[in-house]
C-alpha cells in the first residue's frame, strides 16, 4: 500500500494582503531593518503588484541582496546566486553588487564579470575589488581574463610584470624579481600579490618582516589563500605539521614548497596522511619499510621497534611479514625496557634498563661499535632515575637492596661511561647530603670541580657542604666566589648569614660569647635586611642581655619596638629566644611586656607564618614554647579564617605539635564545611597523637568516608595521606596474617598446628632477622610467599617506599611472634590494594 504524500503547502501572503498599501509599506521597511529579508521581499513584492514605484524597487533589491549574502554565508550559493539574479531581474538603476561580481567569480563564471567592467561604469565603485580577483584568477592561469578585458585594463596591463615577479621568485632571481615588483604600482590589483611576494623574500632568515607584511592584507583579499598558506610557513615544525594536516591539498602542497620540502617529502607526507590521524602501529610500519630507501634503513629502523611496543611479542611477527632482520638481543631488551616504563612500576623500569646496560657494558670493547655506544651505556644506566626522579625523591636508606641505593649506584656508574653529565653529579651530590653521606659528597664534588671549576650550582653544593660540616671560612670563601660570578645572589648571602647566626647561637649555648660576638661580627658583613637583619638584632640583643642585664634589657626593648606590638613580634621574640635557651616569660619580662593577644586574622596569619618559617629552618619547640603559644592560640580568632587558610594553619599546628588547638580548629572547621576529607584527617590524628587505641570503631569509619570523597573530589593528597594513615593503622586488614602459611596437607602436620606460641615467636623472630640482614624482596622469596602477596608488596612499595614497608612488615611479624593479631578491630580500607 502506497503511503500517502503530504500535499506541500505553499507560503501565502495573505498577512499583507488583509493591510492597507501604507501598513504593509510600514511592515516591510521595518523587516528589512530587522533583517527578516524573506519577510520583507513578500511585502515588497505586493506592494509592487499594486503600483510601480522606484523606492520600492530599491528596497526589494536590497531586500534580496541581504537574502543572498545569508544564504552565501550558510553554503547555500546556488541559492544566493539566485537571489541576486531576480535583483539583476529588477532592471532599472539597480547596479551590480559586488558581492554579486564576487560570487559569479567563486563559482567560475568570469564571462559576465568581465564584461561588466568592460563596460566602464556599469559597476561603480567596486572596480578594484573585482579587478583583484581576477588578477588572481589571471595569475592562476584563468585565459578567459586576457581574452575578455581590455589591454588597457589595470588586470591586464600590469599582467606582465606580476608573471615576471612570480617567474623570477620561482627561479630565485632576486634583482629580477626587485625589478618585476618595482614595476607595479601601489593601486594596481596585484598589490596584495606584491606584499605576499616581499613577504617570501624574508624567508626563512626574517621571519617577522615577512609576519608583518602578511598583516597588511585584509581579511577578504582577493590572495588570501596564498596569504594563509605564507602565515603556514612561518609556524614552528611542530605547530606546522599539525596545520598542513587540517588545511587544503594545494594549500598544504604550497606551504611545503615554500618550507622547502622537496617532492619527495610532500609525496610521503600526503601518503601518511591517507592513513588517518592515528593510524595502527602496523599500518606505521608497513608504511615505513615501503620507503625505507627514502627515509634511511637505520632511522626506519629505530622507529620501528618503537612500534611493536604496543603488541610485544607478538608484534615480532610484524617484522617476519615485512621480510625485516630479526631482532637482535639488544633489540629486544631495549624493547623490553620501553615496556617496563609503561607500567609505571620503578623497579622493574630499573631491572629492565639495568639489563640493556649490562649487555651494551659486555658489548663496549667490540670492534663494530658506534661511537656513541659509551653514550648509551650512561644513559641506559641513568634511566631509571630519570624517569622516576628517585634521587631528588628520596634520602640514602640503610638497606643497600632499596631502589634509592640501586639507582644510586647505577647513576654513580654511568659518570664513568659519560663524565661529562653534570645533572648526574648535582643529584647524587644533593641526594647524598639530604643522607649526610659527607664523605660521598666531598667525593663526587671533588670530582665534579675539577671539570667545571666555576659553575654556580657546583660552588652553591660546595658551600652548603662546608656549612654542614661547620666549616664557616671556607663556606665565606665559596660565597665571594659566587658573588664574584652572580652579584645579585641573595640566596647566597641569606644562607651564609644564617650559618654564622646559628655557630652564634651554638657558641651561646656553650658559653663561648667572645666567639659569638666573632660570629655575629661575621654575619654582619653579609646581612642586608629582611628575615636575617631581625635575627641578627635579636640574638645580638639576647647576647647583650646575657652578658650585662641592664644595658642589655635595653637594647631588646628597642629591638621589641621595631618588631610591633602584636602577638606576631611576641612570637618572633620567643623563638628567637627558645634557640639560645631563653625563656619566653624572662624575656617578656626583660622587655617590659605584657603577652599580647592575638589583635586579629592578620595577626593571626603573621605568627603562624613565622612558625612556618622557624620550622623550615630546623628550629625546635621547647616545653615553654608549647605553653606560650597553647594558651595565646585557645584565644585566636580562627573562625575569621578562610578555609585555605585554615588548612595551612592545621598543617602548621600539627608540626609543632600543638594536638588539642589543631583539634579545635579541625573541629571548627567541620561545623562549617562538613566532613571535609582534609580536617576529618586533621581531626583524627590530632585526638589520637600517640596512635589510635581502638576503641572506637567511629572515628575509623569517619576516615574511611573522608577517604571515598577526597576520591570523588579529586583531591589526590588529601586521600594518600587517609590511605597511608589507614595502612600505618593495620596494614593487612582484618584477619589473621597473611603470611602466617598453614602447613602442607599432611596428617604427619596435624600435631603442629596445636604447638604452643613459642613456635611462633621462634619464627617470627627468624623471619624478622631475615629481612633486616638480607632485605625485605630477598627474605620474602626465602620464605616463599604467593605471587598475589608479592603483587600487592610491590603496589605498597610503589606507592609507600619500600622502607615503610619494611617496618609495617617487621612490625606485623612482631605481632604475630606475641600472639597478637591487631586484624579483627578494624575494618577494611576501601581500595587498599
Amino acid at each position: 500500500m502506497s503511503k500517502k504524500q503530504k500535499r506541500r503547502t505553499v507560503r501565502s501572503s495573505s498577512k499583507f494582503t488583509q493591510l492597507t498599501p501604507e501598513a504593509t509599506e510600514r511592515k516591510a521597511l521595518e523587516d528589512l531593518e530587522a533583517g527578516h529579508f524573506r519577510d520583507a521581499i513578500a511585502g515588497f513584492k505586493q506592494l509592487l503588484k499594486l503600483e510601480s514605484r522606484p523606492a520600492w524597487c530599491t528596497a526589494l533589491a536590497d531586500a534580496y541582496a541581504g537574502r543572498a549574502r545569508e544564504l552565501a554565508a550558510k553554503g547555500m550559493l546556488k541559492e544566493a546566486l539566485v537571489m541576486w539574479e531576480n535583483r539583476s531581474g529588477l532592471g532599472g538603476d539597480i547596479a551590480l553588487d559586488p558581492d554579486h561580481a564576487a560570487l559569479l567569480l567563486r563559482m567560475g563564471r568570469v564571462e559576465p564579470v568581465c564584461d561588466l567592467l568592460g563596460r566602464g561604469n556599469a559597476v561603480p565603485l567596486v572596480h578594484d575589488p573585482l579587478r583583484a580577483l581576477l588578477a588572481a584568477r589571471l595569475l592562476a592561469g584563468d585565459a578567459t581574463v586576457a581574452k575578455r578585458l581590455a589591454p588597457l585594463d589595470p588586470v591586464m596591463r600590469y599582467a606582465e610584470a606580476a608573471r615576471s615577479a612570480l617567474a623570477a621568485y620561482c627561479a630565485g632571481d632576486a634583482p629580477a624579481l626587485r625589478a618585476a615588483l618595482a614595476a607595479i604600482p601601489f593601486r594596481s590589483p596585484y598589490r596584495d600579490w606584491v606584499q605576499i611576494l616581499k613577504a617570501l623574500q624574508c624567508l626563512p632568515d626574517k621571519p617577522q618582516e615577512a609576519a608583518a607584511l602578511l598583516r597588511r592584507l585584509g581579511e577578504g583579499s582577493a590572495f588570501g589563500r596564498l596569504k594563509e598558506a605564507a602565515e603556514l610557513v612561518l609556524l614552528p615544525e611542530t605547530a606546522f605539521l599539525e596545520a598542513i594536516r587540517g588545511s587544503g591539498r594545494n594549500q598544504a602542497r604550497f606551504a611545503c614548497m615554500l618550507r622547502g620540502w622537496p617532492p619527495e617529502r610532500i609525496r610521503l607526507w600526503e601518503e601518511l596522511g591517507r592513513l588517518g590521524a592515528e593510524p595502527r602501529p602496523l599500518e606505521l610500519l608497513r608504511f615505513l619499510y615501503r620507503h625505507g630507501a627514502a627515509l634511511g634503513s637505520d632511522w626506519v629502523r629505530r622507529r620501528g621497534l618503537r612500534l611493536l611496543v604496543d603488541e610485544f611479542p607478538a608484534s615480532l611477527k610484524w617484522f617476519d611479514s615485512l621480510r625485516a632482520v630479526r631482532l637482535t638481543r639488544e633489540e629486544r631488551l631495549l624493547i623490553t625496557a620501553w615496556l617496563a616504563e609503561r607500567s609505571g612500576d620503578l623497579w622493574e623500569v630499573q631491572d629492565a634498563w639495568e639489563a640493556h646496560a649490562q649487555h651494551l657494558i659486555e658489548r663496549a670493547d667490540a670492534p663494530d661499535q658506534e661511537p656513541t655506544s659509551k653514550l648509551r651505556i650512561a644513559l641506559a644506566l641513568r634511566r631509571c632515575n630519570v624517569r622516576g626522579n628517585v634521587l631528588s625523591r628520596h634520602k640514602p636508606s640503610s638497606d643497600p637492596e632499596d631502589l634509592d641505593r640501586v639507582v644510586a649506584e647505577q647513576v654513580e656508574e654511568s659518570l664513568k661511561w659519560d663524565p661529562d653529565e653534570l645533572e648526574s653529579y648535582l643529584d647524587l651530590i644533593h641526594y647524598y647530603r639530604r643522607g649526610q653521606r659527607f664523605k660521598d659528597v666531598r667525593r663526587l664534588l671533588d670530582r665534579a670541580t675539577e671539570r667545571w671549576p666555576q659553575d654556580l650550582q657546583l660552588l652553591g653544593a660546595a658551600m652548603d657542604t662546608a656549612l654542614d660540616g661547620g666549616a664557616f671560612k671556607k663556606a665565606a670563601g665559596l660565597a665571594r666566589q659566587i658573588l664574584t660570578l652572580d652579584p645579585i645572589n641573595s640566596g647566597v648571602r641569606e644562607r651564609l648569614v644564617e650559618a654564622h647566626l646559628a655557630h652564634a647561637r651554638k657558641q651561646i649555648l656553650k658559653g663561648r660569647l667572645d666567639l659569638a660576638h666573632k660570629e655575629l661580627a661575621a654575619a654582619e658583613q653579609w646581612v642586608r635586611g629582611g628575615h636575617p637583619r631581625e635575627q641578627l638584632d635579636l640574638i645580638s640583643a639576647f647576647l647583650g642581655l646575657i652578658e650585662e642585664a641592664d644595658s642589655g634589657a635595653a637594647a631588646l626593648r628597642e629591638v621589641a619596638k621595631r618588631l610591633g606590638d602584636g602577638f606576631s613580634a611576641q612570637v618572633a621574640l620567643a623563638l628567637a629566644g627558645n634557640r639560645v635557651g631563653l625563656l619566653p616569660q624572662d624575656l617578656l619580662k626583660a622587655a617590659e611586656l605584657q603577652t599580647a593577644r592575638i589583635q586579629g586574622r592578620d595577626d593571626l596569619l603573621a605568627a603562624l607564618n613565622r612558625l612556618r618559617a622557624h620550622l623550615d629552618q630546623g628550629g625546635k619547640l621547647s616545653r615553654e614554647i608549647d605553653t606560650f603559644l597553647n594558651r595565646s592560640f585557645k584565644r585566636a580568632p580562627w573562625p575569621k579564617l578562610s578555609r585555605t587558610e585554615l588548612e595551612a594553619a592545621c598543617d602548621t599546628l600539627r608540626r609543632c605539635r600543638l594536638h588539642q588547638v589543631r583539634l579545635s580548629v579541625a573541629r571548627l572547621a567541620l561545623k562549617q564545611w562538613r566532613g571535609a576529607p582534609v580536617f576529618e584527617l586533621h581531626a583524627f590524628e590530632a585526638r589520637y597523637p600517640k596512635g589510635f587505641d581502638g576503641r572506637s570503631n567511629d572515628a575509623i569509619r569517619r576516615l574511611e568516608l573522608a577517604l571515598e570523597r577526597a576520591r570523588d573530589e579529586g583531591d589526590t593528597r588529601t586521600a594518600l595521606r587517609i590511605k597511608e594513615t589507614l595502612v600505618d593503622l593495620n596494614p593487612f586488614a582484618f584477619g589473621p596474617s597473611p603470611f602466617m602459611f598453614p602447613p602442607d596437607d599432611d596428617e604427619e602436620d596435624d600435631e603442629l598446628l596445636d604447638a604452643s606460641s613459642l613456635d611462633d615467636s621462634v619464627a617470627a623472630d627468624f623471619i624478622i632477622t631475615l629481612i633486616e640482614t638480607l632485605g625485605l624482596r630477598k627474605a620474602l622469596d626465602i620464605i616463599g610467599i604467593t605471587p598475589d602477596m608479592k603483587r600487592e608488596l610491590k603496589g605498597m612499595i610503589k606507592e609507600f617506599g619500600e622502607d615503610h614497608v619494611k617496618r609495617l612488615v617487621i612490625e606485623l611479624f612482631r605481632r604475630a611472634g606475641d600472639g597478637d593479631s591487631r586484624g579483627g578491630r578494624f575494618p577494611r580500607p576501601p581500595d587498599l590494594f
